[in-house]
C-alpha cells in the first residue's frame, strides 16, 4: 500500500501506483522550482513514506535514467539523494549522475516556456543574454533549414561569437559529428553553425572549403545587389518623363520655351 492506495495495477491505466506516484514525482520535478520541489517531497502524504518504497525509487529512475527526460538539475540533485542514487553500494553507481543530470536540465531548458532559465544558464557577466535572444539563438539550431538566412546571418562577426557560445552552453565545443543533441536542436542546423564558428571538429581543408563557400556567396549577392540598381537606373531613364525632359534640354532655347 501507498498512502492506503493498492500497489498492484491499477485498472484505469494500466500501471502499477509505484509506477503511478513516479510519474507523478517526475511531473511534478519538471514543473516545481527546487524550493517549491523539496517541499512538496516533504510534505506529500503518499511519500510518508511509502510501504514500497523500492517500487517507487525503481520506477521513478527507470523514467529518468536514460537521461533524455526534461529534468532540472537541482530537482534531479534531491531525487538523487532521496532515493540514495549516490550512494557507492547502489546499483547505479556506474552512471555518472552529474552527467545524467546535465544532459537532463540541458532538455528542460529547451522545452518552451523555460526560455528565462535558458537566458539565466547562457548569461556572461560580460555578454547578457535576454529572453528574446536566448529564443533567436535556438530557433537558429532548431526548426525549419533555410540555408541561405543561415549563410548572410554568419557572415556577421557578432553572430558567429553569440552561435559559438549557444553551443559552448547547448552542445559542447569542439563540437563532434556523433554528438546526441537535446531535442528540438537539429544536426544540420547545429553542424552549419559549428562549421561557422569554427567550433566543429573537423579538418583545415573543410575550414577552407566553408570559408571560401561563404565568401563566394557575398560575391554573388554583391554582384546581384548591384545588378539589381544598375536595372533600376535603366527603367527611371527610359521612363516616357524622362525621355521628354532630355528632348526638352537638346532643343534650342526658342523652340523648348515658345
Amino acid at each position: 500500500m501507498i498512502a492506503g492506495i493498492d500497489l498492484g495495477t491499477t485498472h484505469s491505466t494500466g500501471l502499477s501506483a509505484a509506477e503511478a506516484l513516479a510519474d507523478r514525482i517526475v511531473r511534478n520535478g519538471q514543473q516545481r522550482d527546487p524550493a517549491d520541489f523539496a517541499a512538496w517531497l516533504q510534505q506529500s502524504p503518499e511519500l510518508q513514506p511509502p510501504a514500497d518504497a523500492g517500487a517507487v525509487n525503481l520506477a521513478t529512475w527507470q523514467r529518468l535514467m536514460k537521461g533524455t527526460t526534461p529534468f532540472p538539475q537541482a530537482n534531479f540533485e534531491q531525487l538523487a539523494d532521496r532515493f540514495q542514487w549516490y550512494d557507492r553500494d547502489s546499483s547505479r553507481e556506474c552512471y555518472d549522475m552529474a552527467a545524467l543530470g546535465h544532459s537532463m536540465h540541458l532538455c528542460w531548458l529547451l522545452v518552451p516556456g523555460n526560455e528565462t532559465a535558458l537566458a539565466r544558464y547562457m548569461h556572461l557577466e560580460n555578454a547578457p543574454v535576454s529572453v528574446v535572444q536566448a529564443r533567436t539563438r535556438v530557433a537558429r539550431l532548431s526548426g525549419p533549414w533555410h540555408p541561405l538566412r543561415a549563410r548572410i546571418q554568419a557572415l556577421s562577426a557578432r553572430t558567429r561569437h553569440e552561435m559559438r557560445e549557444t553551443l559552448h552552453y547547448l552542445v559542447g565545443v569542439p563540437v563532434m559529428a556523433h554528438v546526441a543533441l537535446p531535442p528540438p536542436l537539429q544536426r544540420r542546423q547545429v553542424m552549419f553553425w559549428a562549421a561557422a564558428c569554427d567550433a566543429l571538429h573537423h579538418s583545415v581543408p573543410s575550414r577552407r572549403r566553408f570559408t571560401r563557400r561563404t565568401v563566394a556567396l557575398a560575391l554573388l549577392l554583391t554582384c546581384a545587389l548591384l545588378a539589381a540598381i544598375a536595372i533600376l537606373r535603366g527603367a527611371f531613364s527610359s521612363s516616357p518623363g524622362n525621355a521628354d525632359s532630355d528632348r526638352s534640354s537638346l532643343q534650342p532655347p526658342h523652340e523648348a520655351n515658345p
